[in-house]
């Protein structure tokens, strides 16, 4: 076997994986996270694209009391080579840099999460739950991929084709063909009863939300409206949505359409005052339960059949910080609700229409127009932006306002048209660097990332964002001079201070109070 020693990152030919064992462990008895990795594996061999276990994970395996899972997880790593050679700080300064360690997993995660840091590697994979929500606290987490996801990237940077500009359709159950395969997991899930749950939902005329690839189903949200009597949850309610059924089917699993339902049905929740959420998971649905523990949903109970109750109170009014809580964990907790008060900071963002038609295609959707189709990550809560800005201000949980620049007859030119909430702010004029931290989220081929840094008199500055929302009506370049909010058009980013932001506050509409 080859021994690699890190030697730091380098062109795309030569991207490095860092395989968490997390994921060995579970293709042992998950059929669809081992046909996931099957195919991750295939999409590096064939792309060239190394593979590497970090010489901590044997010390987490070894801890495993079943020998026979053990053995069969050891073969496992034999077949990848060795990530060696890393520096690793001490245990002190582990914990000082990636956060509490109370058991040596967490010791193991965090050096995983080390070699990432020094970029010994390019991109860590793993389905662990703590292990991302490590990464996301100390904010490295636009390169950390579920397995899934780790698929769609590699088909997304290295296998280009058309793919389509998905779209949430709303339509009724009876609608739907119970033959897709989308229904192929449910009806064993539900045997012998399927066709009986088919005809229930049906006569109910149970709304859903769609997203369909022609004539198949891609992705499926079924909802219905409940009292607290009926959904037993923990929160009270008392006006209760229930998301009783929420998938992705297996073909486009990575391609964020679960994010895009999610952002459906919050969105939908907030601005039609509902009080909770509420749906249930299995375990195994690893993906799934790190998207909602991401977005303020919390395990409340476990049912009779092992399922997980999952709950998310939907509040009014403006948002505030809990104690011991940053501005971007308030709102991605209480999601779409940000935190609009003076600690933050305003900025209108301007951005070109074709790059705001990829960001956000649901808004031209909006106005009657489905844009092109895209294989790029257009459908998610969080995404990137980058600019040549020479501010260096921003901090994470400072609210953007985006502002379209012109373009005739397209809807939004010359307005502010939708407003996100900064994760991350970093600044880089290395083009390998900035294909690391924008490859999870990013609308931008290589050959834009390649123009922009070679255009560039500035570091490229990469902001990591969540879309909050689209204002009901944009908000025109001469409502903003005339308000003085604005001077003219903005061409690079503009600072707006507490006054400005309170005057256009006035003139934006989000559906909720904020």
């Amino acid at each position: 076997m080859r021994t690699t020693v890190w030697t730091g990152c380098c062109n795309r030919a030569d991207m490095k994986l860092l395989i968490d064992t997390n994921v060995l462990i579970g293709i042992e008895d998950n059929g669809p996270v081992r046909a996931q990795f099957a195919n991750l594996v295939r999409g590096a061999n064939r792309h060239g694209l190394s593979i590497f276990v970090h010489e901590a994970s044997k010390e987490d395996v070894m801890r495993d009391k079943d020998a026979e899972r053990r053995k069969a997880t050891l073969s496992r790593i034999r077949k990848f080579q060795p990530l060696t050679g890393v520096p690793t700080p001490a245990d002190a300064k582990l914990v000082a840099q990636y956060g509490k360690c109370s058991k040596p997993n967490d010791f193991v995660d965090a050096k995983l999460l080390h070699a990432l840091t020094v970029n010994a590697v390019d991109f860590l994979i793993s389905d662990d739950i703590g292990l991302h929500k490590r990464a996301k606290a100390v904010g490295i987490d636009a390169r950390v991929f579920a397995v899934e996801d780790s698929v769609a990237w590699i088909r997304r940077m290295f296998e280009p084709r058309p793919v389509f500009l998905p779209q949430v359709d709303d339509i009724l159950a009876y609608q739907l063909d119970f033959s897709d395969p989308i229904f192929d997991g449910l009806r064993a899930d539900y045997r012998p009863n399927f066709d009986g749950w088919c005809k229930k939902i049906s006569n109910e005329h149970r709304p859903c939300w769609v997203v369909r690839d022609g004539k198949r189903l891609a992705a499926l949200v079924i909802r219905k409206d409940e009292t607290h009597q009926r959904a037993q949850t923990i929160n009270p309610g008392p006006k209760i949505l229930k998301i009783s059924t929420f998938k992705v089917a297996s073909d486009y699993r990575g391609q964020k359409l679960g994010e895009q339902l999610l952002k459906q049905f919050l969105w939908y929740a907030q601005l039609n005052n509902y009080d909770l959420v509420y749906l249930t998971a299995y375990p195994k649905q690893k993906t799934l339960l790190m998207l909602l523990d991401a977005y303020g949903f919390v395990q409340t109970k476990i049912t009779a059949d092992g399922q997980l109750f999952l709950e998310k109170p939907i509040e009014r009014g403006p948002l505030a910080v809990g104690k011991g809580e940053t501005a971007l964990a308030a709102a991605m907790r209480s999601y779409p609700r940000f935190v609009a008060n003076g600690s933050v900071g305003k900025y209108v963002v301007p951005i070109r229409p074709n790059y705001h038609a990829e960001l956000f295609p649901e808004f031209q959707q909006a106005g009657g127009s489905t844009g092109a189709a895209t294989g790029r990550p257009g459908n998610t809560i969080e995404k990137v932006y980058l600019c040549r800005s020479k501010t260096r201000t921003m901090r994470s949980g400072d609210v953007i306002l985006f502002y379209m620049s012109r373009h005739q007859g397209v809807r939004g030119s010359q307005c502010v048209t939708s407003v996100g909430v900064v994760k991350t702010v970093r600044s880089s004029a290395d083009l390998d660097e900035v294909k690391r931290w924008t490859a999870k989220r990013s609308v931008y081929s290589d050959e834009d990332l390649e123009a922009m840094i070679d255009e560039a008199d500035t570091p490229l500055m990469i902001i990591d964002f969540l879309l909050i929302g689209h204002l009901s009506a944009a908000v025109t370049l001469d409502a903003l001079t005339n308000a003085c909010v604005l001077t003219s058009w903005p061409q690079s980013i503009v600072r707006l201070d507490e006054a400005q932001f309170v005057t256009l506050k006035a003139m934006m509409d989000l559906g909720f109070e904020f």
